[in-house]
């Protein structure tokens, strides 16, 4: 049964990163709408969403059998919600609900699947068995712009029975914003398409098409030529999702773009100039800078981007320098939009920075000090001014060495993680006799550990390096 467990385990982290492969073991697959379910009851809400849409994505997969399995899937996760009268979430899921529901030729869906995906569709409509009253509509006396008038006019045109019109007239609505450069509006839009005529999908992908080829028109070909190995590794559309997601910055010689030791995480792309690496080490003789490399155009910097964790370089201009900055918040809400986008951009940057590989071929790594493995549950608080205790909790160590020491701590969001980042924490360890060792030190990172089980692996090191007289009375 553990080891069932555990390879569920590992195929639903798999299945989160992007691999829908894992989805041909047929025990993953059948037990995925009652995964969800438990994800849901558990409050873990965040990881149980991104289960389904990596569902939804693999609906458009190229692979025939893999789309049924995955329509399969999201009829089994819509009659669990049924089953709950998780109405919302059912609401949620209803546009590729109806995409099965209505199929296309060669897509490989069975009759049996199209008729489960018609049943949740009807019980979304009816609540079950009972009508849902509409809430009267809230009338507001605010101004409203051009855009959001001819907006509400189509839907009203809908609602009076001439959709055909309508969805001609919000089309060509998406198509103009998308001309503007309004991107953000012409994406909206073109989700809305869907509230008049699900099936509209020549509207949808055209319209589709128009916004990509719209963004394509605005990236020079001088930037397309810096970035194509990242284009290799992404579709255009993730590509241009990012690149109108970024905001762009110019730097001076010398100029610093990030220091040691911050929480900066923002991750750089080098479009053109020069940017030195390089590690502070504190000696007898004072603080000295080290040379790591120089970073030029078509490269990326961000150690603390996907992983919460301070910065062990700084990051200074060479000579007049024009970087593209992408934020957390921003790639956030493009994982909303194409899943697996943050995994793919993980990936390149896992692949083309070598800043950590130098700072351990340089002997700069801050883990200087040898680790032991040691599993024991230790008590934690986190401390503010004067040692004031602001809050305590439990957690799992799962190794230390004179430097510091990690543990495991369970955290629902995942974006919450961060801020655990830069705390002051207070480690107070069991030893011999019943007495405990007291230890202080700053958080230093903060990695994913368990995405199923919300689990994150915390690293602390310690305000003063531990005795190793000390150490080893913790360890045997």
């Amino acid at each position: 049964m553990a080891q069932q467990h555990t390879e569920l385990q590992e195929g639903l982290n798999r299945l989160l990163s992007g691999d829908h492969q894992v989805l041909f073991d047929q025990a993953i697959a059948e037990a995925l709408p009652a995964t969800v379910i438990r994800l849901i009851e558990l409050e873990k809400q965040q990881v149980a969403d991104r289960l389904v849409d990596r569902i939804i994505t693999g609906l458009g997969h190229k692979n025939i059998e893999l789309r049924q399995i995955c329509a399969t899937c999201l009829t089994g996760i819509a009659h669990q919600f049924i089953r709950k009268e998780y109405w919302e979430l059912l609401d949620k899921i209803l546009p590729p609900l109806k995409t099965v529901r209505k199929g296309r030729t060669g897509d490989g869906l069975t009759g049996e699947i199209r008729e489960a995906a018609g049943k949740a569709i009807t019980a979304a409509k009816t609540r079950g068995g009972k009508i849902p009253v509409s809430p009267p509509p809230v009338h507001t006396a605010e101004k409203k712009d051009t855009l959001a008038i001819r907006e509400e006019q189509i839907f009203q045109l809908a609602e009076s029975g001439n959709k055909d019109e309508a969805k001609h007239q919000l089309f060509d609505l998406v198509v103009s914003c998308a001309k503007r450069k309004d991107f953000k509006n012409a994406e909206r839009l073109r989700e809305r398409i869907y509230e008049i005529d699900p099936m509209a999908l020549m509207e949808i992908i055209q319209s589709g098409d128009i916004i990509e080829e719209e963004k394509s028109g605005s990236i020079s070909r001088g930037h397309l030529d810096v970035w194509q190995n990242l284009l290799k590794k992404l579709s255009s559309e993730e590509f241009n999702a990012i690149y109108h997601e970024m905001e762009n910055r110019g730097l001076h010689p010398e100029e610093a773009l990030v220091s040691q030791g911050t929480k900066n995480d923002e991750l750089f792309f080098i479009n053109q100039g020069c940017i030195r690496a390089s590690y502070f080490q504190t000696g007898m003789g004072g603080e000295k800078e080290l040379f790591l490399k120089n970073l030029t155009s078509g490269e990326i910097a961000g150690e603390n981007f996907f992983n919460a964790s301070v910065w062990t370089v700084s990051l200074t201009a060479v000579q007049p320098t024009q970087i593209s900055v992408l934020k957390r918040e921003s790639l956030a809400r493009l994982e909303e939009r194409i899943p697996g986008i943050e995994s793919k951009l993980r990936d390149y940057y896992s692949r083309s920075s070598d800043i950590a590989s130098l700072l351990n071929k340089k002997g700069m790594d801050r883990r200087i000090h040898e680790r032991y493995k040691l599993e024991r549950r230790i008590h934690l608080q986190i401390t503010g001014e004067k040692g004031k205790i602001l809050s305590s909790f439990r957690g799992e160590m799962t190794d230390i060495s004179q430097g510091g020491l990690s543990f495991v701590v369970r955290i629902t969001k995942k974006e919450n993680s961060r801020l655990l980042l830069g705390r002051n924490i207070k480690a107070s360890i069991t030893i011999s006799a019943g007495s405990e060792q007291h230890l202080h030190g700053t958080v230093i990172g903060v990695q994913a550990f368990d995405l199923i089980n919300s689990d994150y692996s915390v690293h602390t090191k310690f305000n003063t390096e531990l005795a190793r007289q000390d150490l080893q009375t913790i360890i045997e």
